[in-house]
């Protein structure tokens, strides 16, 4: 597309420039132009030729510079209405408002180079339908000698055809402006940035245009706003070159998507009609795209492996409760049944052979009998402290109502409706009361604690609080943090509050119920 593109291009520019001398050429031998008025339309022609030439090599993807370039061949066009060949002369004269509707097409298709919707295209029609309808009328009904197809020197009928292009012109002007100001006030900021210098030219050039023409030729301030008109005029070609230049990524736009890391925002960045595809704005989107992009991999990555990390860390928690359970049925069923088993038999052989023995030997074996049932005691004790059996049988509440009757403290338990859960949840939630009991045994330097166990939505919330001396920390020591660890690793947190007033330890465990 770009190669015919940049044909059309050359041939515009050759035919523009070939007719621009001409125009020149003819209005400076007419001699009913001043010399200021020559030169403003010879420098409006140029300007759009040369506006239009750098557009499509600044951005040679987009047919804007094409548009630019057709409106300085349309206005030299108009131009050839002064000559004095019969022929030339006939040609113009269906000609002589051409860059009127050329440039409405290029006010309404910038910057983007094509007309969005359809009123847009409606209006350009339009223009292009009255523009051309108005100069074949006036072709046909002239009393110009020079015209060869004139079938009637009507000069009334020329007037009508130019009374019709003269409102049909302000009608189109006034749709044109007001899409404009639509376009700039809906617009994003960069939209907003191209549109100003052509809105504001308009807008002037309209304005004095509009008051020369209601104030009338014999007014004094009729030929001053003219000339103005004719400046404004002049300037617009620059105005379209000015947006060309400056139709680029905003280095703001660019740096807060990608703070935001924002992969659509910078894909409808690229989509963005704004957005004209010159080379640097492609490699810069290009680069901001693919820091997206890379972020965006990173950080899947990085979420897969944390997922795979709390995974493991459950499937450890999992299998170390698994493993306290084992011991726990080792203890009872193992060991603990044979020193149950060696009490007895020791107490039997007591009674059996007891008055045959010596004093001292019934005082070692009486001795013996009391180190074992110690012993039993203590493996009882520890099997407990591994995970209490009632934990596993009747549950987390009744396991911390059986730890608070064996803590030598005034415990408050406070307790909700909480049902069977998930066995890690809770030997998780019973290991955390147990720690924060004992560490309020040890250190707090109080009689009193306060437990609360509650299900809050779909998470079970344990709080353990002493009005103590405080210093409880988390860093610490091994209890408080391997606590810690293990509730993180079922995706809950462990907070510690400490100071002068007392602690509290809080724990929030996700729930699984038990099914």
């Amino acid at each position: 597309m770009q190669q015919p593109r940049t044909l059309a291009m050359t041939g515009l520019l050759g035919a523009g420039f070939a007719l621009g001398v001409i125009a020149v050429t003819l209005k400076a031998a007419e001699g009913s132009h001043s010399g200021l008025d020559t030169a403003l339309s010879a420098a409006t022609g140029f300007l759009f030729l040369l506006a239009g030439a750098v557009a499509h090599v600044r951005r040679p993807a987009n047919p804007i510079g094409v548009l630019i370039a057709l409106a300085g061949v349309a206005l030299f066009l108009e131009d050839l209405q002064f000559t004095r060949n019969p022929v030339l002369y006939t040609i113009a004269v269906p000609l002589r408002a051409a860059s009127s509707p050329v440039i409405a097409h290029l006010v309404l298709a910038f910057p983007h180079g094509r007309l969005r919707s359809r009123w847009e295209r409606l209006l350009v029609g339009a223009a292009y339908a009255v523009v051309l309808g108005s100069g074949v009328v006036g072709l046909l009904y002239n009393d110009d000698p020079r015209d060869l197809l004139a079938i009637s020197p009507d000069s009334v009928g020329g007037a009508v055809a130019d009374r019709a292009l003269e409102l049909a012109a302000t009608a189109i002007s006034a749709g044109v402006v007001v899409v404009l100001l639509y376009r700039w006030l809906t617009g994003r900021l960069p939209q907003r940035r191209l549109l100003s210098p052509v809105i504001v030219i308009a807008l002037f050039g309209a304005l004095t245009s509009g008051v020369g023409t209601a104030l009338g030729d014999a007014h004094p301030l009729s030929a001053p706003l003219l000339q103005a008109y004719r400046i404004l005029f002049c300037l617009w070609p620059l105005a379209f070159l000015a947006g060309v230049l400056r139709a680029r990524v905003g280095n703001a736009e660019m740096i807060r998507l990608l703070l935001e890391r924002d992969g659509t925002g910078l894909a409808a960045l690229v989509q963005d009609d704004e957005v004209w595809k010159d080379s640097r704005s492609i490699d810069a989107l290009n680069a901001a795209a693919g820091l997206v992009l890379d972020n965006q991999r990173l950080a899947a990555e990085l979420e897969q492996r944390l997922t795979e990390v709390r995974a493991s860390r459950a499937r450890l928690v999992a299998a170390g409760d698994e493993e306290r359970r084992r011991l726990e049925r080792d203890l009872h069923d193992g060991a603990q049944q044979r020193l149950v088993s060696v009490v007895l038999l020791l107490r039997m052989a007591g009674r059996r052979y007891g008055d045959e023995l010596p004093p001292e030997v019934r005082k070692l074996l009486a001795g013996t009998v009391d180190e074992l049932q110690t012993a039993i005691t203590e493996l009882r004790e520890l099997a407990r402290g591994i995970r209490p059996a009632i934990l596993t049988e009747a549950g987390l509440v009744a396991a911390v109502r059986s730890l608070a009757d064996r803590i030598p403290m005034d415990v408050v338990l406070t307790v909700g409706t909480v049902p069977r859960l998930d066995s890690a949840v809770e030997a998780t939630a019973y290991f955390v009361t147990s720690e924060a009991l004992t560490n309020a045994l040890k250190h707090a330097q109080t009689e009193h604690v306060a437990v609360r166990i509650a299900v809050e939505g779909a998470e079970l919330r344990v709080e353990v609080t002493d009005p103590g001396v405080g210093g409880a920390d988390v860093e610490g020591g091994t209890g408080l943090a391997g606590l810690r660890d293990r509730v993180q690793a079922l995706g809950g947190e462990l907070n510690v509050r400490s100071g002068p007033g007392g602690t509290t330890v809080c724990a929030v465990i996700p729930l699984a119920e038990k099914p």
